[in-house]
Formats: C-alpha cells, structure tokens, sequence
C-alpha cells in the first residue's frame, strides 16, 4: 500500500516539515511506501492554465507523477499552515490542478444533457494535518467543510482526518515534541490497517 504526502510550507525547518518527517517515518515503520512531496522545494506551477482545462491534461512530468501516484494511493496526507483561513497558495493551486475531471471525479451522459457526477478516487484515506497561531478551535471548521464537502466528498472520498495544532507561535518545545508523538498514534491508527 502507499501514501501521497503532499507538504505546503516553504521553510524546511517548521513544525509542518517536522509533522511531514514524523508522519514519513511512521507509515515506512508500519510497511507503506509513501509518495512524499514538498510543493514548495519542486517549484510546482500552482496555475491551472486555460490550454491544460481545454485538454484536460498536463504533459508536465510533474504533474503526471502526481496523477499516477495519486490513482495508485491508498491514502492521502495534506500537511500545510493556516494562512488567513486558507492554505497556502501554492496547495490551492495543487488542488486546482490535480483534483479535477478525468483525474479526481467526472461526469457520465449524453451531449448536451443533463450529466452525472462519477468520483474517481472512493476508497481512499485522507488526513489533513495544519497548524496554525488560531487558539479558537470553530476557526478551522470551514476549511474543513471545504476540504470535506467540496473537494473529498465530489471525489468520493468519505474517509476524512483533520488534525489541527493550534497557538502554535506560543507553543513550547515540549508542546511541539507531544503533538509530533500524537502523530503517531494518529496516523497509525488511519493508515495500519490497509
């Protein structure tokens, strides 16, 4: 079984590359091989441009190797800060991009009639693991329904974990290593049993 990680943050040292390496090693410790990517170190192209829509693919080497270790995932990791409510651009930009007809869902029926929505990718795990300086825990529920509702769900994925560390500016050293050993037991128990 394999894993997609998918990491949003631009500076290697951050908890969210911590969160990304803790996450890593559990699913190699538990046998999964993992398709990790950091957006920010590959310089991924976040806009959807007009021509990739019209055809419907990308011929970007990276891109295709995002599709592919997608459809062959069991599983799926976002790891990213909260930046104003919002992930990142540059993972946005990855959705836009990768999370789209032919790829993550489509639509079944005749021309220029009423179509059906057909999910690609049921089946699948997904954690979402963010950080972010909010201490009021409701400030990441509509960003969760986003990634539930708009995005996993027209998918057909239903198996959703969100993991959120809150104050992280004030947390201590100590707070850090306890959220990165809760890791562990969080991430073992959604991805152990594939």
């Amino acid at each position: 079984m394999s894993v997609l990680l998918v990491l949003s943050h631009p500076d290697p040292r951050s908890l969210n590359h911590a969160v990304a390496d803790r996450i890593s090693t559990v699913l190699a410790e538990e046998g999964i091989t993992v398709f990790r990517h950091d957006l920010y170190a590959e310089h991924f192209e976040p806009v959807l441009e007009h021509e990739e829509i019209r055809r419907r693919f990308s011929f970007d080497d990276v891109f295709t190797t995002y599709v592919r270790e997608l459809h062959q995932a069991g599983g799926i990791v976002l790891i990213y800060p909260d930046w104003w409510g919002m992930p990142p651009a540059i993972l946005k930009g990855w959705v836009d991009r990768i999370f789209r007809p032919g790829i993550a869902f489509d639509h079944e029926g005749k021309e220029f009639m009423p179509k059906r929505k057909v999910p690609l990718l049921g089946g699948k795990r997904v954690l979402v693991c963010t950080t972010t300086n909010e201490t009021n825990p409701l400030s990441q529920e509509a960003m969760q329904m986003i990634w539930q509702d708009r995005i996993f769900s027209y998918a057909g994925i239903d198996n959703v974990t969100f993991k959120t560390f809150y104050n992280v500016r004030e947390s201590s050293g100590r707070m850090r290593r306890s959220w990165l050993t809760e890791m562990d037991d969080v991430t073992r128990r959604l991805f152990s049993e594939f």
